[in-house]
């Protein structure tokens, strides 16, 4: 029993450090081509580079504390027949791992959690705007056309996450739309996405949500080839990511790579421009002969 007990708090040690996706969590939502890990980290120093320009007075991330031992660890072989019973041993450690877990997630700048889906990363973020962070790199990613990512393709701020239900999505999405739709009307559209989902219905949430817009203020107006801002839905499993970014098409998605490939592909129009030009010249030159 007892060599069952260190294999049981080995497999719940093991897994102290991982973090899942939950309701209530902001951050940023991003996809990439199967190099997961070369992913994280280049995200990591992608968003640490620009929220060190945007909040040079908040520091870089702290590493988290190791939790002390707990008292079943600390008990000798000879106090073991005073131990209650395994399942309560191991209801403690889940406890205590939660605990950890939220203290950790608390004072972490940017922390990847588990999504469940495959090229599917969500850094967690306690800023209190994501879409700021998001929108400088985006925006200078845009200016400049310089490729700073290999495997990160696009990247979204996530301003809310709830569980994956209509209630839940329309209550959330609800205080969302107070900030963007309710003073001054504006050109929207929904970009709805979901993975390993089958209970969620896209055409229900796409008309909800449209509706709740424009009640908000009549002067919305739906506009699916080029809206002021985007209402951003993306489904993993049992909890949706929401947020409202501006200018999502002209920004090519958010997606890093088109962002910066538009510079050499103009490039590459205009030196087959000057080839042909200079080509019609020679032939020109050559008739004149």
């Amino acid at each position: 029993m007892g060599d069952t007990r260190k294999k049981k708090k080995f497999y719940f040690r093991k897994r102290r450090n991982k973090y899942f996706l939950e309701p209530g969590f902001r951050g940023f939502f991003c996809t990439c081509n199967f190099r997961e890990k070369e992913c994280v980290k280049e995200v990591y120093n992608l968003l640490n580079e620009y929220a060190g320009k945007l909040y040079p007075d908040l520091g870089a991330d702290q590493v988290p504390a190791v939790s002390s031992a707990t008292p079943e660890e600390d008990r000798t072989d000879s106090e073991s027949e005073d131990e209650p019973d395994i399942g309560d041993l191991l209801k403690r450690e889940v406890d205590s791992i939660k605990k950890d877990s939220q203290k950790s997630l608390k004072h972490k700048r940017f922390q990847v959690v588990e999504t469940g889906a495959s090229n599917c990363i969500f850094i967690k973020t306690n800023l209190p705007s994501p879409e700021e962070v998001a929108t400088a790199i985006i925006k200078d990613l845009y200016t400049t056309r310089v490729q700073k990512t290999r495997h990160v393709m696009r990247m979204l701020p996530i301003m809310a996450t709830c569980k994956a239900n209509l209630p839940d999505i329309m209550e959330c999405a609800g205080k969302l739309f107070d900030k963007f739709f309710l003073k001054k009307g504006s050109s929207f559209a929904v970009i709805f996405n979901k993975r390993f989902n089958s209970s969620v219905s896209r055409d229900l949430i796409i008309k909800e949500l449209a509706e709740m817009v424009v009640m908000k203020n009549a002067d919305n107006k739906a506009d699916l080839k080029n809206p002021t801002l985007c209402i951003i839905v993306e489904i993993i499993k049992g909890i949706c990511l929401l947020s409202i970014v501006e200018n999502y098409f002209t920004y090519k998605k958010y997606n890093l790579h088109e962002l910066s490939k538009e510079e050499s592909t103009n490039d590459g129009e205009e030196t087959q421009a000057k080839k042909f030009k200079s080509n019609l010249q020679t032939e020109d030159q050559t008739v004149a002969q």
